[in-house]
């Protein structure tokens, strides 16, 4: 009977050392630095259904206090499509669409939400 107690004894410290380890990690596991998510770059897909080309457009985010500059480099033709991406604050996805072709006749203030549709088509 002494026997199997020591027996037991010992199993059971055999036991309580390599256990002991592996609920220390478990308990303090090695912090990993929280990775962030990269932030989601807007694009726009402008579509100039019109016969006149755009020679301005602006896509200015709806709570903006600063317009910000053209983003055409050149005018905008007839049926060409442009992809721009669309620089602004950080979950912002509401934009109002300001521009003018080249005849004068403005493009004012429609609001598009380039999260749910990248695509914008100007018409007459």
């Amino acid at each position: 009977m002494m026997r199997q107690s020591t027996i037991a004894a010992a199993t059971l410290a055999a036991l309580t050392i390599a256990i002991t380890p592996a609920l220390a990690q478990q308990a303090n596991p090695v912090a990993k630095p929280a990775t962030k998510p990269a932030p989601k770059t807007l694009v726009a897909k402008v579509t100039n259904k019109r016969d006149v080309p755009v020679r301005m457009l602006q896509l200015i985010p709806a709570e903006a206090e600063v317009e910000p500059a053209n983003v055409l480099k050149q005018p905008l033709g007839k049926n060409k499509t442009i992809t721009i991406p669309v620089k602004g604050p950080k979950g912002e996805c509401n934009y109002i669409i300001v521009g003018e072709y080249e005849d004068g006749l403005e493009i004012a203030g429609g609001e598009v939400n380039l999260c749910k549709d990248n695509t914008i088509v100007l018409v007459d």
